[in-house]
């Protein structure tokens, strides 16, 4: 097969999967898991059960291939946007805002997650922590530079992170569970100012963020 057409198979490929994908995200979201069902998922895509088994071998393949999809979105959003930045405290608020602004603009993904929690929460959390400590690295290494400039406190590397991942998840979930009352973005100053004004050794810089 010449290069050329196999690009353009490839391309056809990830467009359906994404077709079936972006229609099992809502009816996820809408019904959950149990009572979805193909047929609804076809019918939401555009397209032929058959055409929908070609990619995918079941209800629980596509579902989780959702969730992948969906982390490894997050997963780039927040790297694009991190490595705009030189300054690691530039670096951390716009990966604060990279995922908070991607739940936003995602909602039925938010609540496709948060509905089937307790049914996949192994799994879930499996794959979400999968993609979580894919970052870690990064994102100590973030830290590491902020502590050596005299930016940040020296603090337990791993608690810090920790809190900071608690922070994020717990604001997405309360935006989730109050029916999104209230814009998730428009949260993104007080989250910068509570973690920020918490970690910031010098006292004149916190105070831009007080």
């Amino acid at each position: 097969m010449k290069l050329k057409h196999r690009k353009k198979v490839e391309a056809r490929i990830e467009k359906r999967k994404n077709q079936i994908l972006d229609a099992a995200t809502l009816i996820f979201s809408e019904k959950g898991y149990s009572r979805a069902n193909t047929d609804e998922i076809a019918k939401k895509a555009n397209l032929g059960k058959g055409t929908l088994y070609r990619y995918f071998k079941n209800k629980k393949d596509i579902f989780f291939s959702v969730v992948d999809r969906g982390l490894s979105k997050l997963k780039e959003r927040i790297l694009k946007e991190v490595e705009k930045a030189k300054d690691p405290l530039k670096k951390i608020e716009n990966a604060i805002k990279a995922y908070l602004s991607f739940f936003e603009e995602n909602r039925d993904f938010v609540g496709m997650l948060i509905h089937e929690q307790s049914s996949f929460r192994k799994r879930i959390a499996k794959r979400y922590f999968e993609h979580y400590y894919g970052n870690v690295d990064r994102i100590k290494k973030t830290f590491k530079t902020g502590i050596e400039q005299g930016l940040i406190k020296e603090m337990d590397m791993d608690s810090v992170i920790s809190v900071y991942a608690s922070l994020l998840n717990g604001l997405v979930y309360m935006w989730q569970i109050e029916s999104r009352k209230y814009r998730l973005i428009d949260k993104i100053p007080i989250v910068v100012k509570i973690f920020l004004t918490g970690i910031i050794k010098d006292k004149k810089i916190r105070k831009r963020y007080e």
